[in-house]
């Protein structure tokens, strides 16, 4: 009987450390730091003609054929969408650092910068380039130009701090569940550029906007676990965040000595974001792990380069109805101790 107890006292113990390595994981570690590649691009166009066609050059022969384009009056020959389809892929990284004070739980501050994007559209046509809207009216360098140039500059980067609350734990079954409550900022800052060119003249034609957004996201993870040295999920955020924002436009004409417009406004307002990766997390050793996934960030409600330039009338506007997506490829490492 005796025998009988001690077997099943060792049988317990033996059973209470294997369920105990289980429930802590088979990854459990206090923290790690994650270095990331990231390869994203900046989409979504609120589209605005820039450069039209004059119709055809002021001294051009009435007898002899014009040529392509100077055919249709006010035909948009740049255009904002344009530059955004020419903002291809571009090169940044995150650096993020993991708290686990439990297998239940993980602190994360996340940074994702390093990125910017240019669109560049070049157009020559002979005394027949015009500034589309009416804010050309009267200008000399403006309407009737042998050569137009327009540039669309973006900057973005965002830092976030998060906290994750793992109602199941992470590697320990097939599935685990975990939702996020944390803090998120946003700092955005766009530039339309246009160049025009009439005999020796250069004028130009400038809108800077800037954005600094921070506020509160939660989200979620689901994640599946097959192997146990594979990983693959989904996770979502959402957030609303106070957005600061400036707008800053500068005109001038003549071989930019005279100047036609200068606004300088700023404001605040409502801004919003989501995102939604899958990913794959691959898991060689217990020291380090291999993360892949494609991430679409949707942010809206922020001042866009494209939505301030004002070409027609001639009020001053801070418009905050600009939306942006990023999306690509992000992969890397994560290291822990």
């Amino acid at each position: 009987m005796l025998k009988v107890l001690l077997r099943m006292i060792c049988s317990l113990a033996v059973t209470a450390s294997v369920f105990g390595d289980v429930i802590r994981g088979a990854y459990h570690n206090h923290f790690a730091l994650e270095g990331d590649y990231v390869l994203l691009r900046r989409a979504n166009s609120h589209n605005k003609h820039l450069v039209a066609a004059a119709g055809g050059p002021i001294n051009f022969p009435a007898l002899l054929e014009p040529p392509e384009c100077a055919k249709e009056a006010g035909k948009g020959l740049i255009e904002t969408k344009d530059l955004i389809h020419d903002m291809h892929f571009d090169s940044g990284f995150s650096l993020a650092v993991k708290v686990f004070p439990t297998i239940w739980s993980t602190w994360e501050a996340r940074y994702l910068g390093g990125l910017a994007w240019q669109g560049k559209k070049i157009r020559n046509c002979l005394e027949n380039l015009n500034l589309d809207g009416n804010v050309a009216d009267g200008t000399q360098d403006f309407q009737f130009a042998s050569h137009a140039k327009a540039i669309y500059n973006s900057n973005m980067y965002t830092y976030q701090l998060n906290y994750w609350h793992h109602l199941t734990p992470r590697y320990t079954d097939h599935f685990s569940v975990s939702w996020l409550a944390g803090f998120r900022m946003f700092s955005i800052d766009e530039k339309i550029k246009i160049y025009f060119q009439k005999e020796q003249r250069t004028s130009r034609y400038r809108v800077k906007t800037e954005n600094d957004a921070f506020g509160l996201q939660l989200g979620g993870d689901l994640e599946y676990n097959p192997y146990r040295f594979l990983t693959w999920g989904l996770v979502v955020k959402v957030g609303g965040m106070f957005n600061r924002d400036k707008q800053k436009t500068k005109m001038f004409d003549d071989n930019n000595t005279v100047e036609i417009r200068d606004i300088d406004r700023s404001g605040s307002n409502f801004a919003y974001m989501a995102e939604v990766y899958p990913f794959i997390e691959l898991r060689p050793t217990k020291h380090f792990f291999i993360n892949i996934n494609y991430r679409v960030l949707y942010v809206g409600n922020v001042a866009t380069a494209d939505q301030n330039i004002v070409l027609h009338g001639s009020g001053s506007i801070l418009n905050h109805d600009g939306h942006i997506i990023y999306h690509g490829l992000t992969g890397g490492l994560q290291f822990n101790f």
